[in-house]
């Protein structure tokens, strides 16, 4: 599973986080693949995403606007504690949160004797 988007002042809680895994210790995620707390945001993305903003939280735009101006990289505020609390949820639950190693994991074929293919004729 891919954990993202993390968006700031939106659903950047640590409930919003404990919730999401909580989920993927029952559905038994392997591994959750998350590069951090946040979002990023080019030229052409970052208008598409203020115009939702304005949408559906209006007033929220000039908060993102006043605290992270024409970044690439939007990290939540909470990040760090985020980021103590997504390790120690995919610990406790034995999933696999080291990016490299769920990426072998994805990479990886099992070897399968099937038989053959079976045929419409027999």
């Amino acid at each position: 599973m891919w954990l993202s988007p993390i968006l700031p002042f939106i659903n950047d809680t640590e409930e919003n986080i404990s919730g999401i895994l909580d989920m993927c210790a029952e559905a038994k995620v392997y591994g959750v693949i998350c590069f951090g707390m946040g979002l990023t945001l080019r030229e052409g993305n970052r208008e598409y995403f203020y115009e939702q903003l304005d949408r559906l939280f209006p007033g929220l735009k000039e908060q993102y606007i006043r605290t992270y101006g024409d970044q690439y990289m939007i990290e939540s505020g909470n990040s760090q504690k985020l980021m103590r609390l997504f390790h120690r949820k995919c610990e406790k639950y034995g999933i696999v949160h080291d990016n490299d190693q769920i990426f072998r994991y994805l990479s990886a074929f099992e070897e399968k004797d099937d038989g053959g293919q079976i045929s419409i004729w027999d």
